[in-house]
C-alpha cells in the first residue's frame, strides 16, 4: 500500500480520527449490531456466524475505542473492522457487511448524533423559557419603557417584554422538534445508493436503531445533506434573536439607562477607572454569538455545489462545524440563564423612564377619539403639536394639561373639545395606559397572566417530549443490547 502523506495524516485524518471515536463510535457499534441481528432474521446469516458476529462486537463496543490513529488504515471504521477481524476472521467480518456501505452507515449514525443533539438543545431552550416565564410572573406590574427605531415608543411592563423574548425561543423549539423527525429516519439499507439484491429488512434495522421509519428513497437516504444544514438553520436563527435580546440587556444596564443591574460575578471593573460595572459577560456572550452564526454559515459553503451522490466529502468536514456551532448555543443558553437568574431589575428606574418623556401620548389620542368623537388622524395632529410645544419648552408630557390641549385642538384642527383634566392625567399615566390594553396578548396585569398560563401549558408540553424523547434514545440502545445478548444466549456463538 502506498504510504499516505504525512501532511494529510496530520491536517486532516487523524483530527477526523479523534473526532469520529469521540462522537460516532458508539453509534458505528450499535449500526453493526442492528445490522447483522437483520442479517439473521433475514436468513442472510446463519445463526451461528450471527452470534459469532455479536458476541465480538458486543465486546469491542463495552471495551470502548482509546487506539490512537494507525496511518496504515484510512479512518475508524476499518481500524474496527481489522480489529474484530483478528477476533473472529476476515471472512466472518466480510460477511458482517453484506448488503452494507459506508455510504448508509455514514449518514446514519450522523442523522443518529444529531437526533441526539437536537434534543439537548431542545431541553436547554426550555430552561431558558422557564426562567423567563418565572421572571415574568415576578414582574406583571413592573411598568417599563418600549423603544421602537431606538426611540422611547410606548410603556409596556417588563413581563411584557420576556414574554416576547420567550415566544421567539416557543418557535425554535417548535422548529427543533419539527427538525428532529425530519432526522429521524433511517437511511440503513439504502448500502451504496441503489440498496442490495439481498432480501433485507430495512424496517427491522430502523425499529432497531430508534428511527421512526425507513427513508423512502434510498438514493436520497445516502446523498441528503439538508438535514446538517436544517440544524445549523436553526441554531443560526436562535443565536440571531439571542444576540438582540443581548443587545437589549447591553443597553439597560448602561450607566445612562441603570435599568438592568448585573451580579458582581458578571462584571469585570477597568484597569483606570474604577467606577466602572462593564458587562463583561455579556460582551462575551455576544461576541461568542457572533462567532458561533459565523462558523455555522460556513456548513452551506462546504455543502453547496456537491453532486448529489453520497455525502461522505463532505459530511466528516460538517461534523466539526456543527459541533462547534451546537455547543456554543449550549453554553450561550447556560450563561444568559445564570446572567438573569442572579441579575437585578430596577422596578422604580423603570417606572420613571416611563413617565419621562411622552411614551403615553398615544393614550391621550386615543381619549380624544373615543370620548371627544375626533378622527385619530386630527388627534394625532393634536398631540403631536402638544409635544412639539412642550419640547419648545424643555418640559415633558406632565408639563401639559387639559386646557393646552384644548387650546392647541382650537388652533390646529378649528375644534372645540371639552377634555377633563381628570382625562388628561389619566390618560397619561402609564399604569392607567397598560391597564387599558386589555386586549388578547397585551401588556396589561390580565392579558399578561392569560399569556403565561398558555406558555406554561406549552413549555410543559414541550418539556414531557424532551423527556419522552431522551426516555426513546435511551430504549432503543438498551434494547438493541439485550437483543444481541438474546441472540449470543441462544447459542449463535461457537
Amino acid at each position: 500500500m502506498t504510504s499516505r502523506s504525512p501532511l494529510y495524516i496530520q491536517d486532516t485524518l487523524n483530527p477526523l480520527f479523534d473526532f469520529t471515536k469521540e462522537h460516532f463510535y458508539t453509534y458505528i457499534m450499535e449500526v453493526n449490531l442492528a445490522h447483522v441481528m437483520m442479517l439473521n432474521s433475514t436468513k442472510i446469516l446463519s445463526d451461528q456466524d450471527a452470534g459469532t458476529i455479536l458476541e465480538a462486537t458486543l465486546a469491542l463496543k463495552r471495551k470502548g475505542y482509546e487506539k490512537e490513529y494507525n496511518p496504515q488504515f484510512e479512518d475508524l471504521f476499518f481500524m474496527i473492522e481489522h480489529d474484530l477481524a483478528q477476533e473472529i476472521g476476515d471472512d466472518l467480518v466480510g460477511n458482517m457487511h453484506l448488503a452494507f456501505s459506508r455510504n448508509d452507515m455514514d449518514t446514519t449514525i450522523f442523522r443518529m448524533l444529531w437526533r441526539q443533539k437536537t434534543a439537548e438543545w431542545i431541553d436547554k431552550l426550555i430552561d431558558m423559557r422557564t426562567l423567563l416565564l418565572e421572571l415574568a410572573e415576578e414582574h406583571k406590574h413592573t411598568i417599563m419603557p418600549a423603544h421602537t427605531h431606538n426611540q422611547q415608543a410606548q410603556p409596556t411592563t417588563l413581563a411584557h417584554y420576556l414574554l416576547a423574548a420567550e415566544q421567539n425561543l416557543k418557535r425554535d423549539t417548535e422548529r427543533g422538534i419539527a427538525l428532529y423527525d425530519r432526522i429521524n429516519v433511517s437511511p440503513m439499507g439504502a448500502c451504496a445508493l441503489s440498496t442490495t439484491g439481498f432480501p433485507i429488512d430495512r424496517q427491522q434495522i430502523s425499529d432497531q436503531l430508534g428511527f421512526s421509519s425507513p427513508m423512502t428513497n434510498s438514493y436520497d437516504a445516502i446523498s441528503a445533506s439538508d438535514f446538517m444544514l436544517e440544524f445549523g438553520s436553526a441554531l443560526s436563527i436562535s443565536l440571531s434573536t439571542l444576540s438582540r435580546f443581548v443587545y437589549d440587556l447591553m443597553f439597560m444596564a448602561t450607566s445612562e439607562v441603570s435599568t438592568l443591574k448585573l451580579n458582581d460575578q458578571h462584571v469585570q471593573t477597568s484597569s483606570i477607572m474604577p467606577q466602572k460595572r462593564n458587562p463583561s459577560a455579556l460582551e462575551h456572550t455576544r461576541a461568542s454569538i457572533s462567532k458561533a452564526i459565523g462558523n455555522l454559515q460556513s456548513c452551506f459553503t462546504v455543502a453547496h455545489s456537491i453532486p448529489l451522490g453520497d455525502i461522505v466529502d463532505i459530511g466528516d468536514d460538517i461534523q466539526p462545524v456543527l459541533m462547534s456551532g451546537f455547543t456554543s448555543a449550549n453554553n450561550i443558553l447556560s450563561i444568559l440563564n445564570e446572567i438573569l437568574e442572579h441579575a437585578t431589575f430596577e422596578k422604580e428606574t423603570l417606572y420613571e423612564r416611563t413617565r419621562e418623556g411622552f411614551s403615553t401620548v398615544t393614550e391621550l389620542a386615543d381619549v380624544l377619539v373615543r370620548n371627544h368623537h375626533i378622527s385619530f388622524r386630527s388627534a394625532h395632529k393634536v398631540v403631536s403639536s402638544l409635544v412639539s410645544h412642550l419640547n419648545r419648552e424643555d418640559s415633558d408630557i406632565r408639563s401639559g394639561d387639559a386646557r393646552l390641549v384644548c387650546t392647541i385642538a382650537k388652533e390646529t384642527i378649528g375644534a372645540d373639545l371639552s377634555l377633563t383634566e381628570d382625562e388628561y392625567k389619566k390618560a397619561i399615566d402609564p399604569a392607567s395606559f397598560i391597564e387599558v390594553r386589555n386586549v388578547k396578548g397585551g401588556p396589561s396585569p390580565h392579558a399578561v397572566k392569560e399569556q403565561i398560563k398558555e406558555c406554561k401549558a406549552k413549555a410543559d408540553k414541550d418539556s414531557e417530549w424532551v423527556m419522552e424523547t431522551f426516555h426513546s434514545l435511551r430504549d432503543y440502545a438498551s434494547r438493541l443490547e439485550k437483543s444481541a445478548e438474546l441472540c449470543v444466549k441462544n447459542n449463535y456463538s461457537v
